[in-house]
């Protein structure tokens, strides 16, 4: 399994791993620092020092309280989709990591078509937005929330506007503000970061206006709900679930052996990696579990590598995730005698009891 310096904080931040002494100190040092920082920024904003701006607009923002992974995609999908049978829709993404220039309005979808071929250049999380949405949901990338609203409804007469993470960004005026909130990693270590993995101090969890539990196949996710449930918000559970397994260049679904389980390496580019390799040992063997850091540009190195561990695995069959499809299809075209095929999931709200 490859190993980075993302993964070895990310084991930090969610108690499995212990820094060391020195490590440590500095991380505590760096989460004094940024406490006092996001902490000031709260504070004037609930004294009006600085100001929330007002769009003509209905605003939605689905944010998490930690740092990536937490399964806001399927959510912000899944809303867009809902409202967009009555009102138009807009969705706002900050476009992280994609070449182009998050300064400007960039449009990913419009109500004709998607504008680019693949996530590499947009990015892979928009790209996923402008697959899954309905014809009449925009989305537009920017990291200015005002301005991207503003174009949003007067180019596109949006009336709602649904930010894809947001929750710390506060320049822009919420009407409704939605966590998520990962099932099994929850707040980690309960830290800032650097020394752990939120954003915002978990006090801050009193200006959300409903709670999403994200349930990626959690055996205890009754647990889960009882300790969310004491911060009084309503919740609602998001089930993650595997729906079908297909090939990512002929997209054909694979339909699996149910007499005996295939040998595969599984590899991602995601915030949490192990909750889909978690998925995958239910149907499959996993010969290796190799994760990259998030928003990975997969390079023709990449693949040369992931094939020379599969030669030495004796292992054909690779499997990834949609997030990870659009950045390798250019890269695997040409490659002869190996499979390489995408898991997709669907996701499943429904009221929490």
């Amino acid at each position: 399994m490859s190993y980075n310096i993302k993964n070895y904080f990310q084991n930090i931040h969610y108690s499995r791993q212990k820094a060391n002494f020195a490590l440590n100190c500095a991380l505590l040092i760096g989460e004094f620092f940024y406490s006092i920082i996001i902490n000031l920024k709260n504070l004037l904003y609930r004294k009006n020092v600085l100001k929330e701006k007002k769009v003509n607009a209905y605003v939605i923002c689905v944010g998490n309280l930690t740092t990536g992974g937490v399964g806001k995609t399927p959510v912000v999908v899944e809303l867009a989709n809902k409202i967009s049978a009555e009102k138009k829709v807009a969705i706002i993404s900050r476009g992280y990591k994609s070449k182009l220039s998050n300064k400007t309005v960039n449009v990913i979808k419009d109500y004709k078509n998607i504008k680019f071929e693949n996530g590499l250049v947009c990015g892979d999380e928009p790209f996923q937005l402008a697959k899954k949405v309905k014809k009449s949901v925009v989305v537009l990338t920017c990291s200015n929330r005002y301005i991207a609203a503003q174009e949003a409804i007067i180019k596109y007469a949006s009336e709602v506007i649904i930010l894809d993470d947001g929750f710390s960004n506060r320049s822009l005026k919420k009407d409704k503000i939605i966590l998520a909130i990962d099932s099994k990693m929850r707040f980690g270590n309960g830290r800032l970061l650097p020394a752990g993995p939120l954003r915002e101090p978990i006090k801050e969890i009193k200006r959300a206006d409903e709670i999403i539990l994200v349930d990626k196949g959690d055996s205890n996710i009754q647990e889960a709900a009882d300790y969310i449930k004491k911060f009084g918000l309503p919740m609602k559970i998001c089930k993650m679930v595997p729906k079908k397994i297909y090939n990512a260049l002929t997209k054909a679904q694979i339909i699996q052996n149910q007499e005996e389980q295939e040998k595969i390496i599984a590899f991602c580019a995601i915030g949490q990696p192990e909750q889909f390799f978690d998925f995958l040992k239910k149907n499959y063997i996993l010969a290796d579990k190799i994760s990259f850091e998030d928003h990975h540009k997969y390079s023709k190195g990449d693949i040369k590598n992931l094939i020379k561990i599969a030669k030495s695995k004796n292992v054909r069959t690779f499997v990834t995730t949609q997030k990870d499809e659009t950045k390798l299809l250019n890269l695997i075209k040409d490659i002869k005698g190996y499979s390489f095929n995408v898991l997709e999931l669907q996701n499943i709200i429904e009221e929490i009891k």
